[in-house]
């Protein structure tokens, strides 16, 4: 290739596609595996009829950059357009395959009241499905989306010290319609309304949406973006920036508008089981399932003006060169989110609406119509907000003498009051829902993976020994092959606890789709902590199952006997650390010319560091404060040969 002209711009221009098409199914297919007391067979699928149903997943991606150098210069320009094509079931959460599950209900004593429970794999040895499940094609929904996005940048060498760097990014997220408008929202007042036409079954006062998609577009996905390198001294750097970053964040098919009735249709039958009395009435495979389909009751709605996250990012670092091979980077990186998906069920009775009705009174949900229908409401919003405030250490050596290593260290702060829409696994606190629908900043504290102190370390060294090195470099070719040439790796991974949220017994009588948690009356005294009771042995450990007895630090809501919300902060306490150190040690040795035979041991977890679970968090629990469980895995030391030719 000849020599770019410096001012001469570069076009690229390009399409890429991708899709996932399935295959026809014919006749009953079976894949048998245990899942608990449980099997089935699963499968999803999309197409046009109930004999020929084929799954299409297709995105299709179009763009055009230009980059072009002029002077100090250095401009990218460009546009990007994104069609998704996304069909899936959407029944209730079953597969149109179906599930068979078995329970051990018929090999069970029905005549024992405790002890007598049955095997589920049992009952599928002698054909006896407790329960069937399976969707409809009328769940079958077809999603289209176009993302459509441009941009501009400028790097720009104001000096031979600095540089600048700023741009704008602007995307269009086209809202989500349905290919056969199977799309409902419900409005603030109670009314349905439905994408097209309000199709037969729908609630008395339903209306068509005013857009196909039932919800509103959003133009506001401006996303600046600003940074600097300052060069402050031949061995000291000095580096800042601010981006922002929005999408549409991804939830639940049944919190998709298409999840609506009667859009959506399952079959959930469950056979007769044996009682005193009687020898039940169990189903079999032979009989295929038992097609019961009912309309989902489940109305799924979004706000008319649903918002897109939008997430601030910006940090500011310093590096410093000790020697060519050795630098030290101290920074500080921050984020800000706000507008991030929550849900909550619509028809939450508020607090003192729980407390009329326990005091005799009457109240109503605030979308009752649809609870005359059978229905209830869940809401996907975007009203959650997050905040990540972190100081950042990097030492970092580049090979100097067969080493090189780096050692990270981070202390952080993480924030926030919705825990996604699955919740964390790593603690109790939230379910992705908050404890009061109506309350979303009492759910305000530190987020579920929330990590204090994080030390991070990998190194390699080349030992050096061996022909042509620093020892042994006049070693025979025997004890060169034997002792020569070997690498050392290590890395260590340490952190300090998870948060752990003190959760007690629903006492709030409203619906409330989040975790219920327990009161907190004054901060826990840890003392004499141990793995049997890891809030330890202080009598405030010990929680309250009514009223505040003057010492415990927690105990269950508690309102005179009346509906209550626990008043207790989410992930108030933590859980143990983590400590891990794994090293390999390995090495190539050379057979013939090109051909190597290469050696491994690797030693996960070498000193074999016990690294504990969380402990029990419900405050009425007898085994509350109990660690059960550890993270960490066992020593395991695994070697490994590998041949090259």
């Amino acid at each position: 290739m000849g020599q770019q002209h410096p001012d001469r711009p570069i076009w690229q221009l390009g399409f890429t596609g991708n899709a996932i098409v399935g295959i026809p199914f014919v006749g009953k297919q079976l894949y048998p595996g245990f899942s608990g007391q449980s099997l089935g067979n699963n499968a999803s699928y999309i197409g046009t009829n109930a004999n020929t149903q084929i799954l299409r997943d297709n995105t299709f991606n179009y763009y055009d950059n230009l980059t072009w150098q002029r002077g100090r210069h250095f401009l990218s320009i460009g546009g990007q357009a994104t069609r998704y094509q996304q069909n899936y079931l959407n029944a209730s959460n079953f597969g149109f395959l179906g599930t068979f599950s078995y329970t051990g209900a018929f090999t069970s004593n029905a005549n024992v009241s405790t002890g007598g429970g049955g095997y589920g794999p049992a009952d599928f040895v002698l054909d006896r499905v407790y329960n069937n499940q399976i969707g409809s094609t009328v769940g079958i929904v077809g999603n289209r989306q176009w993302r459509v996005a441009g941009y501009i940048q400028d790097d720009f060498k104001a000096s031979s010290r600095l540089t600048l760097n700023l741009g704008l990014r602007y995307e269009f997220d086209q809202p989500w319609y349905e290919v056969h408008n199977r799309t409902a929202n419900v409005l603030p007042d109670g009314t349905v309304e439905y994408a097209g036409s309000v199709p037969a079954g729908a609630v008395a006062g339903s209306i068509v949406c005013p857009t196909r998609a039932c919800y509103n577009a959003n133009y506001k996905q401006f996303m600046p973006r600003l940074g600097f390198a300052y060069q402050a001294a031949s061995k000291f750097v000095v580096r800042g920036g601010y981006g922002a970053t929005s999408f549409f964040e991804g939830n639940a098919f049944n919190q998709r508008l298409t999840s609506s009735p009667p859009f959506a249709l399952g079959s959930n039958v469950t056979a007769a089981v044996p009682t005193g009395t009687t020898s039940g009435t169990p189903f079999t495979i032979e009989e295929g399932f038992a097609q019961q389909f009912t309309p989902t009751t489940t109305y799924s709605t979004w706000p008319q003006n649903m918002q897109p996250a939008y997430v601030n990012e910006y940090s500011l670092t310093t590096e410093y060169a000790f020697t060519p091979e050795l630098s030290l980077t101290a920074g500080y990186l921050g984020e800000s989110g706000h507008h991030l998906a929550d849900y909550r069920n619509g028809n939450q009775l508020t607090l003192a609406q729980a407390i009329t009705i326990a005091q005799g009174g009457t109240a109503v949900a605030p979308y009752a119509s649809l609870v005359g229908q059978g229905g209830i409401l869940l809401i996907t919003e975007s009203e959650a907000d997050m905040n990540y405030n972190a100081g950042q250490l990097t030492l970092r050596q580049r090979t100097h003498r067969g080493l090189e290593y780096t050692l990270n260290y981070t202390y952080s702060k993480s924030l926030t009051n919705s825990a996604g829409n699955y919740g964390v696994p790593n603690t109790s606190g939230s379910d992705g829902s908050y404890q009061d629908g109506y309350n979303g900043r009492a759910d305000w504290g530190p987020s579920g993976m929330d990590i204090h102190h994080n030390l991070n370390f990998i190194g390699v060294y080349d030992v050096p020994f061996g022909r042509g090195r620093t020892f042994g470099s006049g070693a025979s070719s025997v004890v060169d092959g034997v002792f020569g040439g070997w690498k050392l790796s290590a890395s260590a991974f340490l952190y300090s606890g998870f948060p752990i949220t003190i959760n007690g017994p629903n006492n709030s009588n409203t619906n409330s789709y989040g975790q219920a948690r327990a009161n907190q009356y004054r901060k826990l005294i840890v003392r004499n902590r141990s793995i049997n009771n890891w809030w330890g042995t202080d009598p405030s450990a010990a929680g309250c199952t009514g009223p505040d007895n003057g010492v415990c630090a927690y105990g269950v809501a508690y309102n005179n006997g009346l509906p209550a919300f626990g008043t207790t902060r989410i992930n108030t306490e933590r859980a143990p650390g983590y400590r891990q150190v794994d090293m390999s040690l390995f090495k190539d040795f050379h057979v013939w010319r090109e051909q190597v035979l290469g050696f491994r041991a690797d030693f996960f977890n070498i000193f074999n560091i016990v690294s504990y679970g969380n402990p029990d968090n419900g405050v009425t629990d007898s085994n509350f404060g109990q660690i059960s469980g550890v993270r960490s895995p066992p020593r395991q030391i695994q070697l490994s040969l590998h041949y090259a030719f």
